[in-house]
């Protein structure tokens, strides 16, 4: 962390007559700003209010006075191309800027051509803007006394035009001042200064990983100081032409693994100077670290491979090859490089990149020129960090406890990390790294914390927090319930509570007469699961005994279906083989596997005391669905086009029997009359025809026994007695029928074709344990048994 964060710069130049000014970021009287927000209800026929911003900047940058600020607001829309025509005055220059938070502009302005104009003005600075445009991104010409600040800038793409900078100065610019920037990609160079420009400063920028730097040509007196050049194919910096009296002083130039050179590598040395650009030029306490394949210096078109061989011009006595070590914006301490610049040269800022104070490292000795600054846009800075989280933590005979994380980054020298809690109690005295601490409060109340990191050498971190002790709140009980399955009538409670003490005992009553669950032990969370006999109503209490004796309880009503088997039905649902399913009470319930599963799907259709039917109505296919109500002696069909067939037939009390009797491709309805052991079928003209076939007390199954593509009747026997066994009689087309026993007594009969062969087989469901059980002998295959769940809730 930074020792402090001034924003604002003030850079003089030695032998210059003007000073370039950016003004601190600091607030002014709303008379003396002009607001941009394309976020806002804006307009630009406005007076740029706060209540009412401009939408563009151009709108503002139109208008404004000398000593005015244009404030735009950060996070907003992308804004178009701004051209600056109004000037300010010295000492009151006109300020657009944009808030920079986290040092990373985060107000885009683009355009096809030039993002930022400046042309024949005075006294303006600009600063906290993305600039991205396919010419240069920023052009200056023939304006003095401009100062571009905390920009980040993209331009001069390949293809894009003759532009080969992100910014570019040129015609008779004086006195222009460019800072604490990041460049990206730049062309052929991040920054160009044309033939006329005086007094051009370039300070304390980032440029990486394009074709060149900062190159300027025919441009005396152009200083170029604490930069960061990373990855650049050609010359970070190039003094072209006769651009003498130029002061290149504190800069890392550094050329490893550039970043990309159109596959051949670059011959560029990192700094080139021009014959007729050596005179009064000064190069000194510059770290250069050239490709493999390059040298290091070209001045006045002699190369030197390395610093030691550069001395011998008189120049660079301080450079050296110090090789940077930074992680994207992250620069660590690195000898050579750290504590080693001169901190009086012309153009040198009062605060870094990040706008960080100059840090004197204890581990790297002062090789500069007296003080302390590193080379570079970036300082590195004390490690002293710290950082705290608390929150009021009440717990087990703790109830004014209050929990603090935190961490204490120690300093380059030693030093002390102390926590004071507010409360007038000792400071406790940390050890450097993340830690957790516990402290009992005298009373409810609102503290301050205060967590501060110090150094021997001076640099001290502090961060606060405000927590609010406050009286326990009463413990309250509370659970939820839901159905485990329907069929099985099972019930869980989950009891979380509100208590920070620990629950030392619940007890829940489930209402039905049993003894009450009692968990010891089990903390805030408790998950039961109880099963009831029968259904009904039940009412349902939870009591919570906390470790410190408090009680609660919470009592709830629930409806518990309790273990309804329903009726079975069967019908081909899903591909070549029939599925089983169960009706209760005007619900289908239906699973296509023949394995314990839940159910596939769920439906609605008919009433309590109805028989469930499926059929073939349409010539679709064995999976339509109907009802049989003996109360009124009818059939009710669901038919494909969504409409009921209501079709009365037979005498109440008789049983539902459907088959194919017409054998024409769909099925017709009938009955079965246990009290005469007679079917009756309707044909499709309306006729009907009976056949006796079983005992009285029988119940009708219909199928296909032989496999032949019609319905055949059958009847199902149950056992007389819990001993006696379950009887299928199938009647043949000749007349003849066969027998067969399978089951239990009290099971219920279903009949399909379980395998996909063609021909139907036999089944039972057993009510008892929601178990179907089918057989599959005439398939050659084991039998399924398994057990249809219906889950609820």
């Amino acid at each position: 962390m930074p020792l402090s964060r001034r924003v604002g710069l003030a850079v003089a130049i030695a032998g210059s007559a003007v000073a370039t000014t950016v003004l601190p970021f600091t607030a002014h009287a709303e008379s003396t700003v002009l607001h941009v927000d394309n976020r806002a209800k804006c307009s630009d026929e406005g007076t740029g209010t706060q209540a009412q911003p401009f939408c563009t900047i151009q709108a503002a940058a139109d208008v404004v006075e000398p000593g005015q600020t244009v404030d735009i607001a950060p996070y907003g829309y992308s804004y178009g191309p701004v051209t600056i025509k109004r000037s300010g005055e010295p000492g009151k220059p006109i300020v657009i800027r944009s808030a920079v938070p986290y040092y990373m502009p985060m107000t885009n302005v683009t355009a096809s051509a030039h993002a930022l104009v400046l042309n024949g003005v005075h006294d303006v600075t600009v600063s906290g803007l993305n600039l991205d445009a396919q010419q240069e991104a920023v052009l200056i010409k023939d304006s003095t006394r401009i100062a571009l600040d905390r920009t980040e800038v993209r331009g001069g793409r390949s293809g894009a035009g003759p532009a080969t900078a992100n910014i570019r100065v040129t015609g008779t610019s004086a006195d222009v001042t460019v800072s604490r920037s990041r460049f990206f990609s730049p062309p052929v160079a991040g920054v160009a200064i044309d033939a006329g420009v005086t007094g051009a400063v370039v300070t304390t920028n980032i440029i990486a990983e394009g074709v060149g730097g900062v190159r300027v040509t025919d441009a005396p007196g152009t200083v170029v100081v604490g930069n960061t050049f990373a990855r650049n194919c050609g010359a970070d910096l190039e003094l072209a032409g006769n651009s003498a009296g130029a002061v290149v002083q504190n800069n890392i130039m550094t050329k490893r693994q550039a970043f990309s050179c159109g596959g051949t590598p670059s011959t560029a040395a990192p700094l080139t100077v021009s014959a007729g650009s050596v005179q009064g030029t000064k190069a000194d306490y510059n770290s250069v670290v050239p490709l493999r394949t390059s040298a290091s210096y070209s001045w006045g078109g002699t190369s030197y491979a390395t610093p030691e061989e550069f001395r011998a011009t008189g120049q660079g006595a301080h450079d050296n090859a110090a090789e940077p070590d930074f992680y994207d914006s992250m620069m660590y301490a690195v000898q050579g490089l750290t504590d080693a610049a001169d901190p009086t040269a012309p153009g040198m800022l009062a605060t870094d990149f990040y706008d960080n104070e100059p840090a004197d490292n204890p581990d790297f000795a002062n090789t500069g020129a007296g003080g302390y600054r590193d080379r570079g846009a970036i300082e590195v800075q004390d490690p002293l960090w710290v950082s705290m989280n608390a929150s009021p933590w009440a717990m087990d005979g703790h109830p004014l406890n209050a929990q603090f994380l935190l961490s204490y980054n120690a300093s380059w020298t030693p030093g002390t990390g102390t926590l004071d809690f507010g409360d007038g109690s000792a400071p406790v005295v940390l050890k450097p790294g993340p830690q957790g601490i516990n402290h009992d409060y005298p009373a409810f109340g609102t503290y301050t914390a205060t967590l501060t990191g110090t150094s021997l050498t001076g640099p001290s971190r502090t961060e606060t927090a405000q927590l609010t002790i406050e009286p326990v709140p009463d413990l309250s009980a509370q659970f939820s319930w839901k159905l485990d399955d329907r069929s099985r009538a099972r019930i869980t409670v989950s009891a979380p509570d509100t208590s920070p003490f620990t629950i030392e005992r619940h007890t829940v009553d489930f209402g039905d007469g049993t003894a009450p669950a009692v968990s010891v032990g089990h903390g805030a969370n408790l998950s039961l699961t109880h099963e009831y006999g029968v259904g009904g109503s039940y009412t349902v209490t939870e009591t919570l005994v906390d470790k410190h004796g408090r009680t609660a309880s919470h009592t709830r009503t629930i409806e518990v279906p309790g273990p309804q088997a329903g009726v079975p039905f069967t019908g081909y649902f899903d591909g070549p083989t029939s599925h089983n399913g169960l009706f209760d009470k005007g619900t289908w319930a239906l699973s296509y596997n023949k394995t314990d599963s839940a159910t596939s799907s769920t439906w609605g259709f008919g009433n309590p005391g109805d028989i469930p039917v499926v059929g073939n109505w349409d010539y679709t296919c064995q999976c339509q669905h109907a009802i049989y109500r003996p109360s009124t002696a009818a059939f009710d069909l669901s038919r494909a086009d969504g409409s009921i067939s209501h079709v009365p037939f037979g005498n109440p009390g008789d049983l539902p029997a459907v088959g194919s009797w017409d054998r024409n491709g769909h099925d017709q309805v009938g009955i079965y009359r246990p009290s005469t052991a007679e079917f009756w079928v309707r044909h499709d003209d309306g006729s009907y025809a009976p056949l006796h076939f079983g005992n009285p007390g029988d119940q009708p199954i219909v199928g296909d026994w032989d496999g032949v593509g019609h319905s055949q009747f059958g009847v199902y026997r149950p056992a007389a007695s819990p001993w006696g066994p379950n009887l299928f009689i199938f009647r043949h087309d000749d007349g003849s029928y066969s027998t067969v026993t399978y089951g239990n007594h009290g099971d219920l009969p279903v009949v399909g074709d379980w395998s996909g062969t063609g021909r139907t087989s036999y089944g039972v469901y057993r009510p008892a344990t929601h178990q179907f059980t089918l057989d599959n002998s005439y398939a050659g295959r084991p039998d399924n048994v398994y057990t249809i769940y219906n889950n609820i809730g």
